[in-house]
């Protein structure tokens, strides 16, 4: 049996005009070369970091070891590891969180209650990135003990460009870099020094 077609029955070879053509995307791209950026990073961390048995400050020394280096029931990553034993190991109890989301703050007040404020002087201020501006907008808010823990201080070369700005302020007095966060003091009766820590 051999069917017959007539021209053009219910055929259409029109080409597709309405079509969207995607433009390229370079957001793949971009987190390769983020990516390529800590990695090498975190090499230079390793090469420069030490533990506890290389710094000489005994304030230092004893966070290091009694807290940073210490086990304890806290789960999650390295720097969220690092911000909740801080804020046992020190006894926070007037802490402001500088966040674009709410897990970080609703995961301490599910471990040690309503400390979170938003009235200075403060304890602790935790800030998931890097900002210019920090020290100048909370200068009133920071007194002699007070702690500013910094996460993603390599997540990118500007946020690492902030970070090395901060430590050199004249406020702060001691800076622990541990890659995946960063921390200043601001005690006076300690000597300026700067620390990479290995975690």
């Amino acid at each position: 049996m051999v069917l017959k077609l007539k021209p053009n029955a219910g055929l259409s070879f029109r080409p597709r005009l309405n079509k969207k053509i995607k433009s390229p995307s370079f957001e793949g791209e971009n987190q390769v070369k983020i990516s390529l950026y800590k990695l090498k990073a975190y090499l230079k961390h390793l090469l420069k970091a030490t533990n506890q048995h290389g710094v000489h400050s005994p304030f230092v020394y004893r966070y290091v070891s009694e807290c940073l280096y210490r086990k304890s029931k806290f789960k999650g990553s390295k720097s969220t590891k690092v911000l909740l034993k801080s804020i046992s190991f020190f006894s926070i109890k007037n802490l402001e969180i500088v966040s674009k989301g709410a897990q970080i703050e609703n995961r301490i007040q599910k471990e040690f209650g309503q400390i979170i404020s938003h009235e200075g002087p403060f304890d602790l201020i935790y800030l998931d990135s890097p900002s210019v501006d920090i020290l100048s907008i909370h200068q009133s808010k920071i007194n002699n003990d007070s702690i500013l823990l910094i996460e993603n201080i390599y997540g990118n070369l500007d946020a690492t460009a902030i970070w090395k700005s901060l430590k050199q302020n004249e406020m702060v007095t001691v800076s622990l870099d541990l890659f995946y966060c960063g921390i200043l003091f601001f005690r006076k009766e300690q000597v300026k020094e700067h620390f990479k820590i290995r975690i």
